[in-house]
Parts: structure tokens; sequence; C-alpha cells
């Protein structure tokens, strides 16, 4: 069954952002290169770790991102029940292909499909 992997917070300031998830949650963040992106470690055990990365537009929230085992056939799946898929196949080097979506409610999530070599 399709589970949340990763999410993502967007921020205005990411030094302060990381001083502050680091500091309240004692996550280890790290940019991940040559991106604005910061890898978010919460730790070990049941759950997911994620990223902050920078705001594209106001009132953006936060993203989760489904992992699925056919991008295309989710793609599918989200128009054909009322979502819309907002963005074409991206590969994310060294972890898979990905999409941005948003669901009937106006919720925007990712779906990933990993690259098997890294399974």
């Amino acid at each position: 069954m399709p589970r949340v992997i990763h999410f993502e917070i967007p921020v205005d300031d990411p030094e302060r952002a990381v001083r502050f998830y680091a500091g309240v949650f004692g996550w280890r963040l790290e940019r991940w290169e040559p991106f604005d992106y910061w890898l978010a470690y919460t730790g070990e055990g049941p759950g997911i770790d994620g990223a902050l990365k920078p705001r594209e537009s106001p009132g953006e929230g936060t993203t989760n991102t489904v992992e699925v085992p056919d991008l295309e056939e989710a793609m599918a799946k989200v128009a054909g029940s009322g979502g819309e898929v907002l963005s074409e196949i991206m590969t994310v080097p060294g972890v898979g292909r990905f999409a941005r979506c948003r669901d009937p409610e106006g919720n925007v999530f990712g779906i990933m499909e990993m690259d098997e070599a890294d399974q």
C-alpha cells in the first residue's frame, strides 16, 4: 500500500528555519548541494524524514510525498479520481521519478516512484 515517505516544509529564511527545527526538535539538517534544499533527518525508528525548501508562493503549505509502484499509473488514477497532475515527471537523481499533484480538496502532494537500484 502506498505510504507517505517524505515531507517538504516551505521556508522564507532557510538559516532561521534550520536553527528552529534543529533547536526545537533536534533534527539534523543538511543542505543537499547544489540545490536550495535542506534534508531533514528527524530521528531513528518509525517516522519519516523530509526537507526544508524555498517557499514558491504565498500561503504554500507542507507537501507530503507518497511512494507509488508505478508513477504513470498513479498519475492516471489521480486525474481519473477528480485530482489534477500539476507537473511533468521529474527525475530526482539517485532517488527516482516524481510528479506534483493536487487532490479534489485543493491539497498539493507528490508521488514518487523510487529507482529500483536503490531498493
